[in-house]
């Protein structure tokens, strides 16, 4: 482990495999630049500016550094690129040709437990651990440090005050996911007062993180690389008093779903993911609330200060699938900013589909979108839709408001501006 005055870099396994497409030195000092399917990745930790170098093979002409929020250009020489960071944040390396490549700039870590503390299960710098599902109970944290690698799953059930944090590697290639051996990465099953902080997840066989009738859960500085169909970021599953924050998640599959179904049908109530960077394969959406909805309500949900960086497939960047009984009501988003876009921007829809089974339909209301600023590409127009529907005339969606949305520096004003497609629905407001 190197530490110099704003730097700390803590060396992997030479087992973990490597990316064969990336080096990276910060401050001139050489960082491991890991390798998971669909994206590579660094880490690090600093506590003020440092200096970034990543070479790659290839000529690097018209790489982005994204979000393009941050507003980096960085130099290009070849396949060098440089570029300087005021301090923590995620990054993503857009070379053409080449896959992701992510850059976590942690912040210093605090309250760094002690390896034989009490109710810590702790897994140390410098090893790959085989270890299979892990059992968490109350009271227990799991923490993984940074140049550790821990390959399995973790489950959690009916235990209050648990924690899975640290800087290190959670594989979920301990499972065969060619031989159908799909498992969930995380699972908290009707747990209360929850807290995942800071790991890094790769090579999932299926959804990543699952609260799954929970209460109380904060979700921060959480680092994913989805790989397969189906691995969903985070899933709140009939669960309460969430917040997921400054996490940068890339999936195959939904980003963020909001769901309800057995065993997990109670109401969603207090939904809050802020300050996050997402990046969705394919398929998917980006933030989604359904398709699954058994239980009475779905209420106070709210998605704001995110960077889109990509939506691929044939989902939705903006998502409500109300396919059961629920009333999803008072939903917002504010302050999104989306660099692509493919299929559909806004699909909002009761509807009936393979993935339900409520023989009531449910309702959408009170929806806003709020100083979302779009890139409209040049393949956009004329490809992709948005949408927004009630089930029939007596369900119709009701009191949609969008107010300063913005296709690249166009306002929409009206329905045709963003090819918005609207049936059995009531009260659309362009503001």
């Amino acid at each position: 482990m190197n530490i110099l005055s704003t730097l700390m870099i803590s060396n992997y396994p030479e087992a973990q495999p490597r990316s064969v497409a990336f080096e990276i030195w910060v401050n001139g000092e050489k960082v491991d630049a890991l390798r998971a399917e669909k994206a590579d990745f660094a880490l690090f930790e600093c506590a003020g500016p440092v200096d970034i170098l990543v070479v790659t093979a290839v000529d690097a002409s018209g790489t982005l550094v994204k979000p393009l929020s941050r507003h980096i250009t960085p130099l290009i020489d070849n396949g060098a690129i440089r570029f300087k960071i005021d301090g923590p944040q995620f990054l993503c390396l857009d070379v053409p040709g080449l896959k992701p490549f992510f850059i976590y700039a942690n912040p210093p870590e605090v309250e760094k437990p002690a390896p034989d503390a009490p109710d810590v299960r702790y897994y140390a710098a410098g090893r790959i651990y085989e270890a299979g599902e892990i059992t968490l109970l109350s009271g227990e944290t799991l923490y993984i440090e940074a140049g550790a690698v821990v390959r399995g799953n973790v489950r959690c059930a009916n235990a209050s005050g648990v924690s899975i944090r640290g800087r290190g590697v959670l594989d979920g290639s301990f499972y065969d996911f060619a031989k159908g051996k799909r498992m969930l990465s995380i699972a908290f099953d009707q747990c209360t007062h929850v807290h995942v902080a800071d790991i890094v997840m790769i090579e999932p066989t299926g959804w990543m993180l699952v609260l799954g009738g929970c209460n109380h859960v904060h979700v921060e500085g959480l680092k994913q690389i989805g790989s397969v169909m189906s691995s969903d970021g985070i899933d709140v599953c009939g669960s309460k008093n969430v917040l997921i924050e400054n996490c940068c998640l890339r999936n195959d599959d939904d980003n963020i779903a909001i769901k309800a179904f057995s065993p997990w049908s109670d109401d969603v109530e207090n939904v809050h993911v802020r300050n996050c960077i997402f990046l969705n394969g394919e398929p998917g959406n980006v933030m989604e609330i359904g398709y699954e909805l058994r239980a009475g309500r779905v209420t106070n949900v709210v998605f704001e200060d995110i960077d889109v960086l990509y939506a691929h497939g044939g989902g939705a960047v903006f998502s409500i699938h109300n396919g059961d009984r629920a009333i999803v009501d008072n939903i917002r988003w504010e302050n999104i900013r989306v660099e692509h876009y493919w299929d559909k921007l806004i699909d909002f829809r009761v509807v009936f589909s393979r993935y339900n089974t409520d023989l009531e339909r449910g309702s959408i209301r009170n929806v806003q979108l709020k100083n979302i600023r779009v890139f409209n590409a040049s393949v956009n127009p004329g490809h992709s839709v948005s949408l927004i529907s009630g089930f029939n005339s007596d369900k119709p969606a009701r009191n949609v408001t969008l107010q300063d949305f913005y296709l690249n520096d166009k306002k929409a004003l009206q329905a045709d501006d963003l090819d918005l497609y609207v049936r059995n629905a009531e009260e659309i407001r362009f503001l």
